[in-house]
């Protein structure tokens, strides 16, 4: 009888280890998912700023051809990461918006003639959707769903109550 209890608290001993290490494993792995988001949404609104302070310095003379030097391959490798690893909807809506800003800036930059309301409508809607994507990011990473991904995200909305008609 002895040796069936103490073949018991073996095997429990060994269930709550096994147990422990796979809730580490997990917990290290998700710590590792949201860091690796964070620094992709900050390279990306860094990278974001740096086009159009080089946009702004040929627009004002104070450089020739930087917005040629951009790196336009850092910015694609961020943004690709990013999609990979968040399913957020709010973040990869955001995301898709600052992509086409972007392009519309560079485009609006570089065409000949270059037309200055053109250029001052895009570098608004740019500004825009940058901070929209730093909001959409923040908001995601204080409520845990960038590391979460889709299903919460979507679980979240669906259990939000519906303030606009006070339910």
């Amino acid at each position: 009888m002895d040796a069936w209890i103490g073949l018991a608290g073996v095997i429990a001993g060994a269930l709550i280890a096994f147990s422990g290490q796979y809730l580490l494993r997990r917990s290290e792995k998700q710590e590792r998912s949201e860091t690796l988001l964070l620094e992709q949404a900050a390279l990306i609104v860094a990278l974001s700023e740096d086009f159009r302070n080089r946009v702004w310095e040929e627009r004002n003379n104070i450089a020739t051809d930087v917005v040629g030097a951009w790196d336009i391959g850092s910015q694609r490798l961020a943004e690709a990461r990013l999609r990979i690893l968040s399913g957020d909807p709010e973040i990869l809506d955001a995301l898709e918006k600052l992509h086409w800003s972007g392009q519309a800036l560079g485009r609006a930059w570089r065409l000949e003639p270059r037309e200055d309301q053109a250029v001052d409508a895009a570098w608004v809607a740019n500004r825009q959707a940058i901070e929209h994507f730093v909001t959409a990011s923040s908001r995601a990473q204080r409520h845990g769903s960038i590391r979460r991904g889709r299903l919460e995200t979507q679980h979240d909305q669906t259990s939000q109550p519906d303030t606009a008609q006070g339910r």
